[in-house]
């Protein structure tokens, strides 16, 4: 019986020797009151990424406003041809990531451009008939803070920013008309030695308030360039024309259609720290 026992003993003993390792991973494997190193990586890289950027560049951009009223009211009496819808723009812009504010970007830029006609052309003043040279011009420039998001994506180096422009600017119409000198003096100039209104030049003018939505795609090869395509809606709200400096032109309704609002695609090109 006592030979029975101490067998039973030692092949409980084995039993218990065999199973442990067993029971010991067991344990390990359903202990969930640690982190494990791994996991804690994994559930960052689940996280949606974040975006820092600062930075500053140039603007180049290809604007398309409706010059129609200025054609019917502007263009064609004066020069007697219609302006394409095209001016050719050019800026620049700076602008850094808030560190308090998840991917969101603060900046301010600027842009001026003229329209791709001049008028330029030659035509005879019927009542003294001296032939005078024609120009007139079609500008706007502005400037704005912009606000934008870059989306939490996760595009290798592209990232696309929706994002809005807000900010203050001018339309201004340059119209000038010029006869050719025999000779240069600065009396005549301006001492009325020429005919009356052979050499006049005048610019007429109306500020707006710009708002522009855009939605941007950058893409940043490596960390301290970034490459930027964007479309965008040129808003604007036309304060009073004037002339000169500000003169009034009193019932200015020939101009009020008249106004600096278009779609805008451009390109940028930009150096600074991009992560």
């Amino acid at each position: 019986m006592i030979n029975l026992t101490k067998k039973i003993g030692v092949f409980a003993g084995l039993l218990l020797l065999l199973c442990a390792p067993r029971w010991a991973a067991a344990q390990i494997q359903r202990d969930t009151t640690h982190w494990n190193d791994e996991e804690l990586y994994q559930d960052e890289d689940k996280s949606a990424p974040s975006f820092f950027s600062v930075g500053g560049g140039i603007l180049g951009a290809y604007f398309i406003p409706n010059l129609s009223s200025f054609n019917t009211n502007v263009a064609q009496p004066f020069v007697g041809k219609n302006y394409r819808n095209e001016v050719w723009m050019i800026g620049g812009q700076g602008f850094i990531t808030l560190p308090w504010v998840k991917n969101l970007r603060i900046g301010g830029m600027g842009y001026s451009g003229t329209s791709v006609d001049c008028g330029c052309s030659n035509d005879t003043i019927t009542q003294n008939s001296t032939p005078v040279d024609r120009y007139l011009t079609y500008e706007v420039g502005y400037a704005a803070l912009t606000i934008d998001y870059v989306l939490p994506l996760r595009i290798n180096h592209f990232h696309i920013v929706p994002g809005i422009a807000l900010g203050y600017g001018a339309v201004n119409i340059y119209a000038r008309q010029a006869a050719n000198r025999i000779d240069f003096n600065i009396g005549d100039e301006f001492g009325g030695g020429s005919p009356d209104n052979v050499y006049t030049t005048h610019t007429y003018s109306s500020s707006f308030f710009l708002y522009m939505p855009q939605l941007q795609f950058e893409y940043s090869p490596l960390g301290y360039l970034m490459f930027r395509l964007t479309a965008a809606y040129q808003g604007t709200s036309m304060g009073t024309w004037t002339v000169d400096q500000g003169v009034s032109l009193g019932n200015s309704s020939g101009l009020s259609g008249i106004n600096g609002s278009g779609l805008v695609l451009s390109l940028g090109a930009f150096f600074g720290l991009f992560q």
